[in-house]
């Protein structure tokens, strides 16, 4: 599959290994019932391996499912639509919501406990972790930010400093254990890559990203994106810069809005665009 992408990396990178291999294959297992009523959850974090959070955009809630059999394992409101989801560490998740706020959730055995208010300065919507700080996007106006956990401004990234348009509709991002930063637009069809300190360092696009929206880092040099109006799943090398696509409407797939990996399962987990009662689950083979 062609491609076109820029990239200029002048980071050293860090090697890691991972269990995930270079090709990969998918198959298809039995949904997982996440309620009886429909919601829609627009993000999803691996927890362990027997449960993830899923941010309920409908309802204004976060919610603890149970990975394995399925079902809510708790439940917590937030005062504000939650857009994304990141994990701190395996105590802390934090959420950004609609109103210039971060909502920091603390995590028990079976449990969801609201935790500080984070007041911010913009509109937030996406969000990741990368060495104690915070990585967010905003849409009004278009840029990422990174930040203490107190909320103090490190180094931002818009299309003024870039020169060029780089974000319309920055909405979802991921983090790498090597240190990088990977933000999906899909106003403008692209993955961005930047470094600890936001330093642009290249950018991704091909004719298989369309409308994209959730994104995850599953190893070093291998990022899993949603592709919502080409229904599919993409892998992008972002050392190479090539694109394949992994699951598509042939595999019975949905409109893929947000998405997440369980490494001791080796399951894929997809949420869709549309409120659902259910997420696909897809078996590494």
């Amino acid at each position: 599959m062609r491609n076109k992408y820029i990239l200029n990396i002048f980071c050293k990178q860090r090697l890691f290994y991972s269990s995930v291999p270079s090709i990969m294959k998918f198959r298809r297992q039995q949904d997982l019932q996440v309620d009886s009523q429909k919601w829609n959850i627009h993000d999803i974090a691996t927890v362990s391996s027997t449960v993830m959070l899923a941010c309920d955009l409908s309802q204004c809630r976060v919610n603890l499912v149970d990975s394995t059999a399925g079902g809510v394992v708790a439940s917590v409101s937030v005062p504000g639509k939650p857009r994304a989801i990141c994990l701190i560490n395996e105590r802390m998740a934090a959420v950004p919501l609609s109103g210039k706020k971060v909502q920091f959730i603390r995590l028990g055995r079976g449990s969801l406990t609201l935790d500080r208010v984070l007041e911010v300065s913009k509109g937030l919507y996406g969000i990741t972790t990368l060495e104690n700080s915070l990585i967010t996007s905003s849409i009004d106006p278009p840029c990422v930010e990174m930040m203490s956990m107190d909320g103090e401004v490190k180094y931002t990234v818009d299309n003024q400093k870039a020169r060029r348009e780089v974000f319309k509709k920055p909405y979802f991002m991921t983090s790498s254990r090597d240190g990088f930063i990977y933000v999906t637009d899909c106003g403008t069809n692209t993955v961005t890559k930047l470094d600890s300190r936001l330093n642009m360092l290249g950018t991704y696009t091909d004719s298989c990203l369309q409308i994209i929206y959730g994104i995850i880092s599953i190893s070093r040099d291998q990022l899993l994106v949603c592709s919502r109006d080409n229904l599919s799943i993409v892998l992008l090398n972002t050392r190479t810069g090539n694109t394949t696509v992994l699951l598509g409407e042939q595999d019975g797939l949905k409109k893929p809005c947000a998405l997440t990996y369980c490494h001791s399962q080796r399951k894929l987990f997809v949420a869709p665009f549309d409120k659902a009662t259910q997420m696909q689950v897809f078996k590494l083979v």
